[in-house]
């Protein structure tokens, strides 16, 4: 049995409850697909569905070393040949976070993730949160993420293999 629309209003000069033609798939598709948004937005609407925070990322940096909550120089795109610990500083403007929010960052060599650290994130114009990992030559990444795995921000760097001595190939 095909489905039938029932047009309700006698104002297309047809008598109420009058029979149209069968609604095509896309009718269908597409009222099935209201339907769904529909019953989505009463039952997953609230406050769980909420973003947990409102945080703005301020400032987020590659440095050489934090000292005092505070970035000790600036790596732009590449960290100097022989450094064996990157760093990466970010400066957090959150009014609104919810008990036990924690940001992660993830540190990521040639497209595969090689460690992560979490930092707990507290209602402030001025967090400040940072995170250290041995870094060895190759393309990386470092990349800021909310509790809920949203990205934040993110920097992309080199580690250079150091020269060879004279005399190796």
């Amino acid at each position: 049995m095909a489905d039938v629309c029932i047009d309700p209003s006698p104002s297309l000069g047809r008598q109420s409850g009058q029979r149209t033609s069968p609604m095509t798939k896309y009718q269908r598709f597409a009222k099935t697909a209201l339907l769904l948004l529909a019953f989505a937005g009463i039952a997953g609407a609230g406050p769980a569905a909420a973003q947990d925070h409102d945080c703005v990322v301020r400032q987020f940096i590659l440095t050489s070393q934090v000292s005092n909550l505070e970035p000790q120089g600036v790596i732009e795109a590449n960290y100097p040949v022989g450094t064996e610990r990157a760093y990466g500083f970010a400066r957090l403007d959150c009014t609104q976070v919810r008990a036990g929010e924690t940001f992660w960052f993830y540190w990521v060599r040639n497209d595969q993730e090689v460690g992560r650290s979490k930092a707990r994130v507290d209602v402030s114009r001025n967090w400040r949160i940072w995170s250290q990992s041995r870094i060895f030559p190759g393309e990386w990444s470092l990349q800021l993420k909310d509790s809920d795995g949203r990205l934040q921000a993110e920097r992309r760097f080199t580690v250079a293999e150091p020269p060879k001595p004279a005399g190796e190939n």
